[in-house]
């Protein structure tokens, strides 16, 4: 009887050490997916911390690259963009076709920067062509400068582990044409994607960010890629198809002549008035364009000469049909632009009233219509004077001059490009020997947005005055004014190429 006790206690020993075992083999099974899991789900977490803070940086960087782009297009011909630096493009049937296609648009393709070594692209972007490279335009035999180069731009931070600063992401734009679209084929029937003819561009910024590598199928994926395009319109508002224009129900005299002398000159050329007027309400009292004439004696009608004969003034309101054009009728318009689009774009802005003389008078830029826009010795300026502004001794400048009060002068003023006076819109040259080759747009603002008015403008033109029409001077003040921004959107490989 106690051996078989005693086997029988041996026995169930044995049974629960079995058990035990199991148990803790059951265990340490548990506890062991469970830390497998915790790895696994930490090393996820990490991928997801990191794409997630890489995303975010390659999306500010294309960001950034929509904005810097958008600055650096302004002042420069759409068709110098399209083609970049050296101002020539590939006219082969195939490569037209291949620049017409959406993927054309993006500076890389997109497996190119998932891959692409954030540090040192160079070798990558070597072979590229410069089509659509924001440059500052060719000018004669010489290529324009990359303002954003083929290898883009890097962006940097301070270094947190140490002095210096460290690469977090870079940034590559590209300008290219809407090909394809109604209003581009209006303008240009042959689709050229390197010929713009609507004034639409298309830009393309893409930003990367450097993330953890993976290695799959061949394909390498080193970094966050985040792609957005803007369209940008440059408006035709300001195409001047007069040297001088005056808006207005009516128009009187600053001085005690509206034209003293017959030494002056407006001449519009053989396409365009000399003087044109817009009349907001055309029927309303006599016709602006008659009551200029009739202030002209018989000997000055020939110092208004262009388009229809002498004196060549005429009312120019109903010529004005096209959208941009017809902003030129509409107050709030003129107002907005005078205080915040041009105001914002201005190089420098002078609050008050100022006068300025000879070699005190401050930089107002300088313009050669004879050369191209893009020659290296042209500086245009945008200047906005918040006030009156009297000019007198010897005085030149280019580019675009805004003046919100009284604009009068005596001694000689040379201005290329535009001058705007809008809000008092009260011109006196009865002392002045002005030569502006360009145009004047002349119109009095009542009232601030939304329910600006025009007012009665004044006029007096005298002594060796020359105003005359200048097409590429005119053409250079436009590109100086800051493009429409017409859309914005977010572009993933998904949605296109």
């Amino acid at each position: 009887m106690k051996h078989r006790d005693s086997d029988g206690t041996a026995s169930a020993l044995r049974n629960e050490q079995g058990v035990a075992l199991l148990i803790s083999l059951l265990a340490l099974s548990i506890f062991s997916a469970l830390g497998f899991y915790m790895a696994f789900n930490g090393v996820t977490e990490v991928r997801i911390s990191d794409n997630y803070e890489s995303h975010v940086q390659a999306r500010e960087a294309a960001l950034a690259g929509i904005s810097h782009a958008r600055e650096l297009i302004r002042g420069i011909d759409h068709n110098l963009l399209l083609t970049g630096p050296d101002g020539t493009y590939n006219n082969s049937p195939s490569y037209l076709t291949t620049a017409r296609a959406v993927a054309f648009r993006n500076p890389l393709a997109w497996a190119q920067a998932r891959a692409v070594n954030i540090f040192n692209p160079a070798t990558l972007v070597a072979g590229f062509a410069d089509d659509g490279v924001i440059s500052t335009g060719k000018a004669g035999s010489a290529n324009g400068t990359s303002l954003i180069p083929i290898a883009g731009i890097v962006q940097t931070a301070p270094n947190p582990y140490g002095s210096g600063t460290v690469v977090t992401s870079r940034y590559f734009a590209k300008i290219a044409d809407n090909n394809g679209e109604a209003t581009e084929l209006a303008g240009d029937a042959a689709d050229n994607p390197f010929t713009d003819g609507d004034g639409i561009i298309i830009v393309r910024s893409m930003g990367i960010a450097r993330t953890l590598q993976e290695n799959s199928g061949g394909l390498t994926r080193a970094n966050s890629v985040v792609v957005y395009e803007t369209r940008f319109r440059r408006s035709t508002t300001w195409s001047m198809d007069s040297p001088m224009i005056v808006v207005g129900d009516t128009v009187v005299p600053s001085a005690p002549n509206m034209f003293d002398g017959n030494s002056f000159d407006i001449n519009g050329g053989a396409n365009n008035y000399g003087v044109g007027t817009i009349d907001p309400n055309p029927g309303v009292g006599a016709p602006v364009d008659d009551v200029i004439k009739a202030q002209l004696s018989k000997n000055q009608e020939n110092n208004i000469r262009g388009l229809g004969g002498t004196p060549s003034v005429e009312d120019i309101t109903l010529s004005l049909t096209s959208p941009d054009d017809l902003l030129l009728r509409d107050p709030n318009y003129l107002y907005t632009f005078a205080t915040s689009i041009i105001r914002s774009a201005a190089d420098t802005v002078y609050t008050g009233n100022q006068s300025w003389s000879g070699g005190s008078a401050p930089d107002i830029g300088y313009f050669d219509p004879s050369k191209p826009i893009t020659d290296s010795t042209q500086r245009p300026k945008i200047i906005y004077v918040d006030g009156d502004l009297n000019v007198t001794g010897n005085v030149e400048g280019g580019g675009i001059l805004v003046v919100r009060g009284k604009l009068s002068g005596g001694g000689r003023f040379v201005y290329n490009g535009l001058i705007l006076v809008l809000g008092g819109g009260d011109v006196d040259m009865s002392g002045w020997n002005i030569g502006l080759n360009g145009g004047m747009f002349v119109a009095n603002l009542q009232g601030a947005a939304p329910s600006a008015s025009f007012g009665t403008p004044k006029l007096t033109i005298a002594g060796n005055s020359n105003i005359l029409i200048n097409a590429n001077a005119i053409k250079m003040g436009m590109e100086l004014i800051p493009v429409n921004t017409l859309s914005t959107r977010e572009v993933t490989s998904s949605i296109e190429p």
